[in-house]
């Protein structure tokens, strides 16, 4: 009797190491073939290299243009450098949705039928909220630039390094998607009873001081017109994700 208990126990170990090793098997495939669309990408954004340029310099060329200023570069390598920092920053950017898309295939097998429909109903919302908040953060970057030379030195003349000015931008893009995800970070909260509407309406004063802490930290500039450049978006999207929540709340 013990004897087939511990071939029992011992085949139970047997059949949970090969499913481990078939997991890591598929995780590692999936990291291929995610590192190899980005290297497909990538030769995009080298080959289109140009338009990439102007357009992640678009929002400080008007400045520059007004007040006959130019890029600075510091070093022999820098202009290749650059070239090749757009081009991962691109091949990143547009393999996301194969990359996301492996992802999901990978961990879907694991969830449930309801797990999965509010994975369906959030995702291109979290994905339309991330698009909106590079949009916008694209759009006031040329005045939160003019802002920001306003309080250059009287004199000083300004010549940006270009690896620096298309970090900044960058940056900027990416704090704002990433902090539009408010109404998808409260929704699950609601949804696995951590959070109420009626909570999130009581606590309202604390949500400001909360989200202007955020705001504060988020901006890479951390300035003050940065700041309520995110700040009044985030107010906006806590009052629409109190419906959100109690949309999805039990």
């Amino acid at each position: 009797m013990e004897d087939n208990e511990e071939f029992g126990a011992s085949e139970n170990r047997g059949d949970k190491q090969l499913e481990l090793m078939e997991h890591l098997v598929e995780l590692r495939t999936r990291m291929f073939r995610s590192i190899i669309y980005v290297c497909i990408c990538m030769l995009v954004g080298w080959i289109f290299y140009g338009f990439f340029f102007h357009l992640l310099s678009g929002p400080i060329m008007p400045y520059l243009r007004a007040h006959k200023g130019s890029f600075l570069l510091t070093g022999v390598a820098e202009g290749f450098t650059i070239k090749m920092q757009i081009a991962l920053f691109v091949g990143l950017i547009i393999a996301m949705p194969l990359i996301t898309l492996e992802g999901w295939r990978f961990i879907a097998p694991g969830l449930t039928r309801q797990e999965r429909k509010g994975v369906h109903l959030v995702g291109p919302l979290s994905i339309l909220l991330f698009c909106f908040g590079v949009y916008l953060a694209y759009i006031i970057l040329p005045a939160g630039v003019l802002w920001l030379a306003s309080q250059n030195p009287e004199g000083a003349t300004f010549m940006p390094s270009v690896q620096g000015t298309l970090l900044f931008v960058v940056k900027m893009c990416l704090a704002f998607g990433l902090v539009f995800q408010l109404p998808v970070i409260l929704m699950f909260l609601g949804k696995v009873g951590l959070v109420n509407s009626r909570m999130l309406k009581a606590y309202w004063r604390h949500a400001v001081v909360v989200l202007a802490i955020v705001a504060a930290v988020a901006t890479p500039s951390n300035d003050a017109f940065s700041m309520a450049m995110m700040l009044a978006p985030l107010l906006i999207l806590y009052v629409l994700s109190i419906g959100l929540v109690k949309l999805v709340e039990r």
